[in-house]
């Protein structure tokens, strides 16, 4: 437990303000080991833009199940993985910047989206806490058992 919370904390903290990319058309909902939705997909026009939130090294660029992908490590035990792209514009081992464009927006299931998902120090946790502004207010409650 105390893991996922600072993980989720050094998410937060992790990346300036900013909004997100679209409205959510699908949330953050992963079941069990295995199963449900392990990141958030935002709409977005086909061939939009799909910029980094944050500095870091692409660990990963190409298709993954046939959906092109990227991943990037932003240190600390950060990545983010932004899929659905329609094109890919970066290479593995490629530094980038927040701001810097990845690729494309494409679609998945007849969707026009981006999904993006975060894990920190492997955990998957849910990426839209990335678009609260750092410095605000954080508070943490307990969980129930």
């Amino acid at each position: 437990m105390l893991r996922i919370v600072t993980s989720l904390v050094a998410l937060w903290l992790a990346v300036p303000c900013g909004g997100p990319p679209g409205a959510v058309e699908r949330t953050f909902a992963p079941v069990g080991m295995y199963e449900g939705h392990w990141g958030v997909d935002y709409a977005m026009d086909v061939g939009s833009n799909v910029i980094v939130i944050a500095d870091g090294v692409v660990t990963f660029a190409g298709p993954v199940a046939g959906v092109d992908s990227v991943t990037v490590d932003h240190g600390g035990g950060l990545r983010t993985s932004y899929s659905y792209l329609e094109a890919v514009v970066v290479r593995r081992g490629e530094r980038v910047h927040r701001g810097d464009v990845l690729g494309t927006s494409g679609q998945d299931h007849g969707i026009a989206a981006l999904h993006l998902s975060a894990r920190v120090n492997g955990i998957y946790v849910d990426p839209s806490v990335m678009f609260t502004c750092a410095g605000g207010t954080l508070r943490l409650s307990p969980l129930d058992p």
